[in-house]
């Protein structure tokens, strides 16, 4: 059961078949050398959380593909979880559980993949001598 495992790669599908009408899955390749599967049908199915081994399939619905989709590709560390103890079940795409070793809210100069140059062109119109005011 794979718990706080980075994120090391990860590909998205989103194809239709005549099975589904719509189809979407994120395959990742944890940090542990396990995978994880997560599909997003319309319904959730009654067996959502799955092991085989080292590896997970997890379905979580349609309407949350979005959040986990942008929260892989705007965050950095970005880490899977999915654990199965006396009942409870839990499935996660997540940052950080320990605060201490988190991010600050919002992103900017400090994000890695933020170029210098889309944070660093903006002025106020009374600074910039060039705009009419």
């Amino acid at each position: 059961m794979p718990i706080e495992d980075k994120v090391k790669t990860y590909s998205v599908s989103i194809f239709q078949t005549n099975f589904q009408d719509n189809f979407r899955q994120i395959r990742l390749n944890l940090e542990s050398g396990g995978k994880a599967s997560i599909q997003f049908p319309a319904v959730r199915p009654n067996n959502w959380l799955q092991f085989f081994g080292a590896d997970t399939s997890l379905f979580m619905t349609q309407d949350q593909f979005t959040d986990v989709y942008h929260l892989i590709q705007s965050e950095s560390p970005v880490f899977f979880t999915a654990l199965e103890f006396e009942g409870l079940q839990v499935g996660a795409v997540h940052t950080q559980f320990d605060l201490s070793a988190g991010e600050t809210p919002g992103e900017g100069d400090t994000d890695p993949r933020v170029s210098k140059r889309s944070s660093g062109g903006l002025r106020k119109r009374d600074e910039d001598p060039g705009t009419p005011g």
